[in-house]
């Protein structure tokens, strides 16, 4: 067989040319990873500096006052004003003044003495737990209950939630407190907390009362505890509810039947409390609506007041209010009946043939 003969010069080159070329695609490589490192840190350096150095918009161009897309600017709320459309409430309703609001068409049903000045009770409280969430910040805070809100408490017979001296109160559970018990020890702790003492809280309240265009109310105390110049309307009451339902926390607080505080060493298992709307009523027993939430209010000058509100199955949602009744199962009755005759109607707000 007959020797391979390799030439080698040529097979010199040929290596050479080959490690020449390994040699080029390393370096190229090596350049490619140095140009995208390179990259990186530059993006790195370029994006922080051009954030610091991003231009202001001067203020007319400035789109702080132009509605979201999303969050459109909330409308004011309209005041209840009656008309001749308003059909007069007669002795069908116990309460002495009382009105019904339908909000979706901002049309006042039905009335009777809605703007006749009377004292509200603990339906007040609805205005409390507005002014309290609007002013709080952070609801895991706590307040420590003091004997100096307690004892007059006690001494006056007012309604309490149950919390104690020296007891850490969460700020949420001092809103359920307020609402579902009508808890008066709540609603003072609240007033100090956000205001420092419950008479610079009350001057909030009337603030809020200006702000809503009430037009003949008038509060001293956190609680509706009886006071000549603690003053409401049916009708203005129609608007604090109103305006309590807009805000999410509010509502979901006048809607609630049960809750539970949190675990303190005063309450181990903490404290259940319970509605006193919802231990009376559940809620569905209208014709055509629900009632979805709503205070109760009692003192010996006021008598039995209530405020609800209702979602209708036609799609409405309805104030009523209902102040200066004469029993606590009254004004219930009052509530359930005045839904019914008007909500389950076809025509809503339309004369039924049977007031009965």
């Amino acid at each position: 067989m007959r020797p391979l003969h390799i030439n080698k010069t040529v097979y010199k080159d040929e290596r050479a040319r080959r490690r020449a070329r390994r040699r080029f695609l390393y370096r190229l490589r090596q350049r490619v990873i140095e140009l995208g490192v390179l990259a990186v840190l530059v993006t790195l350096v370029a994006v922080p500096i051009s954030l610091l150095t991003r231009r202001e918009p001067a203020p007319s161009e400035s789109t702080a006052e132009v509605p979201s897309a999303t969050q459109p600017a909330k409308e004011p709320i309209p005041y209840p004003e009656l008309n001749e459309s308003t059909i007069p409430f007669g002795a069908e309703v116990d309460a002495q003044y009382a009105l019904l609001w339908d909000v979706t068409d901002n049309r006042v049903i039905a009335a009777k003495g809605a703007d006749v000045v009377t004292y509200p009770a603990s339906v007040t409280k609805v205005m409390t737990l507005l002014v309290a969430v609007e002013h709080i910040d952070d609801f895991t805070d706590t307040f420590t209950m003091t004997y100096d809100i307690l004892h007059p408490l006690y001494l006056n017979n007012a309604t309490i939630a149950g919390f104690v001296e020296g007891e850490a109160v969460l700020l949420e559970d001092l809103l359920y407190g307020t609402i579902l018990p009508s808890g008066a020890d709540a609603s003072q702790a609240l007033a100090e907390y956000v205001a420092g003492s419950e008479a610079a809280f009350a001057e909030l309240m009337n603030e809020k009362a200006a702000e809503l265009g009430l037009k003949n109310t008038h509060f001293v105390n956190t609680s509706g505890l009886h006071d000549k110049d603690h003053y409401t309307t049916a009708a203005d009451m129609a608007v604090v509810l109103r305006a309590a339902m807009e805000n999410v926390h509010c509502r979901q607080v006048l809607s609630t039947y049960q809750y539970t505080t949190a675990v303190t060493p005063e309450h181990p298992e903490g404290i259940l409390l319970t509605s006193t709307l919802f231990s009376r009523i559940y809620g569905d027993e209208p014709d055509g609506a629900t009632i979805v939430a709503g205070k109760t209010g009692y003192t010996s000058q006021a008598v039995h007041t209530l405020v609800t509100y209702a979602q209708g199955e036609n799609g409405h949602e309805y104030v009523f209010v209902t102040l200066k009744g004469s029993d606590r199962w009254k004004i219930i009755y009052d509530a359930i009946d005045t839904y019914t005759r008007f909500c389950g109607t076809k025509e809503i707000g339309t004369t039924p043939s049977s007031t009965g």
